[in-house]
């Protein structure tokens, strides 16, 4: 019988405490250099000046949040590999994306989707009401994308998950307040990283305790868990 700690142990707590310190260091770093975000350009948009890599990266980071890391593999679990059908239609909203939004928004050099709102019906109003929609999605959006993973690291950990919520909230606040659009950035390509390195390691782990990938593919064959288009 396989006991699972509860609890974190010094080095758990070394490694929470350095991946906040980095975090907030990048943050302190675009704060004091260069032009210390005194512009709005600068601020909102780092100065237009990133490379595609780094941003694409954020992007991606952005996008998988915690509720994907969380829900996505418990959702193959108990339902099957079908759910993989959801990256077609994924990969069909980049595309569309890329060939009809950004071709028509990059140009106008806008500083958000909102202010194309203005500009397009010719309305303060309606600018307004999108960005308040849009804040008032991405608060209850922050309450589950918090809460869930916390609620996941005190069941193995025994972290209290209001401490992760402190924690992690507000050392996100303060490096993007004071760092701007470059220190959430490159605070994603770091957190990206992290999240690669975190899942590789449960994948290879648990392939090789398991007996292999050919062993991982026969127990999943078994259980009826290996479905296409069904």
């Amino acid at each position: 019988m396989v006991i699972m700690k509860n609890h974190f142990g010094p080095v758990d707590y070394v490694v929470f405490a350095a991946m906040l310190i980095i975090s907030m260091a990048i943050g302190v770093w675009f704060a004091l250099r260069g032009g210390k975000q005194k512009t709005q350009g600068e601020y909102l948009m780092a100065n237009r000046s990133l490379s595609i890599l780094p941003v694409a990266i954020s992007i991606l980071v952005s996008y998988m949040s915690a509720i994907l890391i969380l829900g996505f593999p418990a959702e193959m679990y108990t339902q099957g590999t079908e759910f993989y059908l959801t990256t077609f239609g994924v990969m069909l909203g980049v595309v569309l994306a890329a060939l009809v939004f950004v071709p028509l928004m990059y140009p106008l050099k806008l500083t958000s989707a909102f202010e194309y709102l203005e500009v397009r019906f010719e309305s303060r109003v309606v600018r307004l009401v999108g960005t308040m929609l849009m804040i008032l999605s991405q608060v209850i959006y922050m309450g589950i994308a918090s809460f869930a993973p916390s609620t996941a690291l005190e069941a193995v950990t025994g972290f209290p998950v209001w401490g992760s919520i402190l924690s992690i909230g507000a050392v996100g606040t303060l490096y993007t307040t004071i760092g701007g659009m470059k220190a959430v950035i490159w605070t994603d390509v770091f957190q990206s990283v992290i999240m690669l390195a975190g899942i590789l390691a449960i994948v290879i782990q648990g392939t090789l305790k398991v007996g292999g990938m050919s062993r991982v593919w026969e127990i999943n064959e078994e259980w009826g868990r290996i479905k296409f288009f069904k």
